[in-house]
């Protein structure tokens, strides 16, 4: 098959000459996955500031941090934007810190240490996103109750 492609296209054709030069690909490696690893922790530090300096009047489907017992009243629902905010900002600021120091090693990173750290530091950014989720569902859940009233505190309930 290969001598018929190079009777096709000339003796002087070489098919190899084709593929991309892998060591050019791998000096881009780094910058790749830096960007990679800080775009979450930015992403996350952007939606943390704009839940926080500019949520959404009333619940809606759109936009907003969505849960169902945030979403019961407009007490509950600025409740919840304003916490949602507060954690994603704290996280994204810590995480956007901590990943770069992670993204400033890899200069001196094999390519193969470097994808592995990039993979491992992608995984714990997702689940300390899914960790600060169940967090904030769970505030949401102790401050109200199923249809939006705030849950009284023992003070309250003893007067």
């Amino acid at each position: 098959m290969m001598d018929f492609i190079k009777q096709l296209l000339g003796d002087g054709f070489d098919p190899t000459a084709l593929l991309p030069d892998l060591w050019a690909i791998f000096d881009k490696l780094d910058v790749a996955l830096r960007v990679v690893v800080l775009a979450g922790p930015l992403c996350l530090l952007g939606l943390g500031l704009l839940y926080l300096l500019a949520p959404p009047a009333e619940a809606n489907h759109i936009f907003g941090y969505r849960h169902f017992w945030g979403m019961s009243s407009v007490e509950a629902w600025q409740f919840t934007q304003k916490t949602a905010g507060l954690v994603w900002t704290g996280l994204g600021l810590g995480m956007t810190v901590a990943m770069s120091f992670i993204c400033n090693s890899y200069r001196d990173m094999a390519w193969e240490a470097m994808l592995f750290s990039a993979l491992i530091s992608v995984v714990a950014e997702l689940l300390l996103v899914f960790l600060s989720t169940l967090l904030i569902n769970a505030l949401v859940i102790l401050h109200f109750d199923r249809k939006g009233t705030r849950r009284s505190t023992r003070e309250e309930q003893t007067t």
